[in-house]
């Protein structure tokens, strides 16, 4: 089951402040049609999109290591409000006796880890389920690869890492036509 730590920056396996400048990172963006352009897809659109697609990325690494889920840019407490989205991850918590109001990340094994992949995957956008209010994205990183996957709030995935080949292989296996995909300003995958 999930552990709840919160000491973040040590549990890490990259340099936050390197990461959130993006020097020496390298990243892409899968984006829907329309996502930036302000159509409104909706997040049931959004999660028949992502939820499988998240799962295989999850899946390709081959090892035991433990996922790791942060707010990507400072700690926040993970739930501002009592309303009733993200049941899963609300039920997670209180099942752990961990208030709502708790700051640092969780810790998942994969099996976990793709057992929330819903509820993680809308973190952002749906934790006030209002369109013109976002919370804070979110990183999930493995601990020993150079690998993170941010989760907007936009309704995209980003996918970034300091390992140039692992991103690009990444990239290539998990690409569709149903994705616009942008590269970071500097990638050039």
């Amino acid at each position: 089951m999930a552990e709840f730590k919160t000491e973040v920056q040590e549990l890490l396996p990259y340099d936050r402040k390197q990461y959130l400048s993006l020097k020496k990172w390298y990243g892409v963006s899968f984006q829907l049609p329309g996502v930036f352009e302000g159509k409104d897809i909706g997040l049931d659109l959004y999660l028949n999109a992502y939820e499988d697609w998240f799962k295989n990325i999850i899946n390709q690494p081959d090892n035991k290591h433990q996922w790791i889920v942060n707010h990507d840019y400072t700690d926040v407490i993970w739930f501002p409000n009592d309303d009733k989205t993200l049941v899963s991850l609300r039920d997670l918590f209180k099942n752990n006796n961990i208030p709502n109001t708790f700051i640092g990340a969780l810790i998942f094994s994969k099996d976990d880890l793709l057992k929330f992949t819903r509820d993680l995957i809308s973190y952002p956008h749906a934790v006030f389920n209002q369109k013109e209010i976002l919370y804070n994205d979110i990183a999930i990183s493995n601990h020993k690869i150079p690998f993170v996957i941010k989760i907007s709030g936009h309704l995209n995935i980003d996918l970034l890492s300091t390992d140039k080949e692992l991103l690009k292989k990444i990239v290539n296996s998990n690409s569709s036509s149903y994705f616009n995909i942008k590269e970071y300003k500097g990638t050039q995958l």
